[in-house]
């Protein structure tokens, strides 16, 4: 897996798109990186370069591990969300790899005035059987019993889990980017039934530096002014 990383990463430095030659810039619009279970804001510092050198205005999310119960999380993002918003005085575009992917509909439909648009990176965007690899979700089941006190489900989790799986508002736009290769999200639950849905090569980690999302991303956030 992360020998893939290296790879992509390989491809897309020598590749005219990580120089911006193959798409449009930006016009300043806040994008706001949200970084997969169990990484941190250090997966995407080479997104954010990017989309900083094209003409965007990225930022990163301040999770340093996202091990936290997600429904937290993503309290704790809409406050990030809200202080993009009053700075930029603009709705904000919203890129999530996997679990950030599931942040990122939670801020979109719980916040739709505050956001443009949603892209997914591989994302399990419906909790099907076997959706995810065993290990990743015995993980996660792992911390979620080590975080909770009883055992009772929370109303935060209920209306997390709700959430990121229903329609966004009409006002915010959804991209879904999968890929059959992923080794850890299968890409069958990562397509959005209610969004525009989008295929590439590659493996799960490397998604965040591979060079036919970051084409796709030209094309998807360009419009967005």
């Amino acid at each position: 897996m992360y020998s893939d990383y290296l790879f992509q990463l390989a491809l897309l430095v020598r590749d005219p798109i990580y120089r911006g030659l193959d798409c449009q810039p930006g016009a300043g619009q806040p994008v706001l990186l949200l970084p997969g279970f169990l990484v941190g804001d250090w997966t995407l510092q080479v997104m954010a370069g990017w989309l900083r050198r094209l003409g965007y205005r990225p930022y990163l999310s301040g999770i340093v591990w996202n091990v936290r119960a997600p429904e937290r999380t993503g309290a704790l993002l809409a406050l990030r969300l809200g202080h993009i918003v009053k700075e930029t005085d603009r709705p904000v575009i919203l890129i999530g790899h996997s679990l950030g992917g599931l942040l990122a509909r939670f801020l979109g439909a719980s916040g739709p005035s505050s956001v443009r648009h949603v892209v997914t990176l591989g994302s399990p965007l419906s909790d099907a059987p076997h959706g995810i690899h065993p290990l990743i979700r015995s993980t996660f089941l792992l911390l979620h019993k080590l975080r909770k006190r009883s055992g009772q489900v929370s109303l935060a989790q209920v209306h997390f889990a709700a959430t990121v799986v229903a329609p966004l508002p009409a006002e915010v736009g959804c991209s879904a980017i999968f890929s059959r290769d992923d080794e850890i999200v299968d890409w069958r639950v990562c397509r959005d039934p209610y969004g525009t849905n989008y295929q590439v090569p590659g493996r799960h980690l490397g998604l965040v530096v591979n060079r036919a999302v970051y084409r796709l991303l030209g094309t998807i956030l360009n419009p967005l002014a």
